[in-house]
């Protein structure tokens, strides 16, 4: 039967919490799952619609008159073959 040990991790280093674990003086093997905070799958595509909508209403790239040639100069693409004619 697999127990399960609460722990903190602080650097290399584990400081164990809630139940004890077992005084023992050989190595003890453990398995650790490190649980990630998990963002709001809308609050992430809020945030970005919310982004592009400030931009939008700042008019950045209103003087862009060709935004393909302004997205070559930019990334300094390199012609390709039979497509830059």
């Amino acid at each position: 039967m697999l127990r399960t040990y609460e722990g903190i991790l602080e650097g290399n280093r584990v400081r164990w919490a809630g139940e004890k674990v077992p005084d023992t003086d050989r190595p003890l093997r453990v398995h650790v799952t490190v649980l990630e905070e998990e963002t709001e799958k809308g609050t992430q595509g809020q945030q970005m619609a919310d982004a592009l909508a400030k931009l939008a209403e700042s008019s950045a790239f209103s003087t862009v008159d060709d935004p393909s040639a302004w997205q070559r100069e930019v990334r300094h693409d390199r012609p390709l073959p039979g497509r830059d004619r």
